[in-house]
């Protein structure tokens, strides 16, 4: 009879292993940032610069750990006009992880690996193919991505990706997540509104649809 050979990496073991997920961000993140962020997540208040800084420092350094030199706002915006259902084609705005030292006091600033907290939280690219073209100024065509803070940001393929929504200079969703995002506050408003009125579990501080 063979012994039977020691089983290998493969996808099952590796599974939810390049996620930062709630268990890590516990055991990476100071313990008052990562309360303030969990609150965060249930009454929708923005975080603050200096957990920003905090947050983006953490990731780094665990996406470095786990081999990664790049990082995406990954997002998925209509594409009505191209055949493709949205879902179907996701999109990414990639950046290499590094950004000029700004405290160096020389004229031309050198270079170094970072994730800049401005950059993890919100990006900034063309919208003006989204819906399907044409349908915006030039002068109006800015679209901006925030990342969605309730989908964790993971690692693939040396890449740190951020799940984002995407949305115009004014506001308009020209994407499949923000309007999902947006109904589950518009469920979770009037979710909490009505327990209160049959005075049903009026200690809830948010429904999750």
């Amino acid at each position: 009879m063979f012994a039977p050979k020691s089983r290998t990496s493969d996808a099952l073991s590796d599974m939810s292993s390049a996620i930062f997920n709630d268990e890590v961000m516990k055991a990476k993140l100071p313990s008052r940032v990562y309360a303030r962020f969990k609150e965060a997540l249930v009454t929708g208040a923005p975080t603050s610069e200096e957990d920003q800084k905090a947050i983006a420092e953490a990731i780094f350094k665990w996406a470095r750990e786990l081999g990664a030199v790049s990082f995406a706002h990954w997002f998925f915006p209509m594409r009505g006009g191209s055949g493709a259902y949205g879902s179907m084609c996701g999109a990414c705005k990639m950046d290499t992880l590094i950004d000029l030292d700004w405290s160096s006091s020389e004229a031309t600033k050198p270079f170094q690996a970072c994730l800049p907290y401005e950059r993890l939280f919100q990006g900034e690219t063309d919208g003006s193919s989204f819906p399907n073209g044409g349908l915006r100024a030039t002068h109006t065509a800015a679209a901006f991505t925030t990342w969605d803070r309730s989908s964790p940001c993971f690692v693939m393929d040396k890449v740190l990706r951020i799940p984002c929504a995407f949305v115009t200079h004014l506001g308009a969703c020209i994407d499949d997540k923000t309007p999902l995002l947006r109904s589950n506050d518009a469920v979770n408003k009037q979710g909490l509104r009505l327990l209160k009125n049959i005075k049903i579990g009026t200690d809830a501080k948010a429904i999750h649809s």
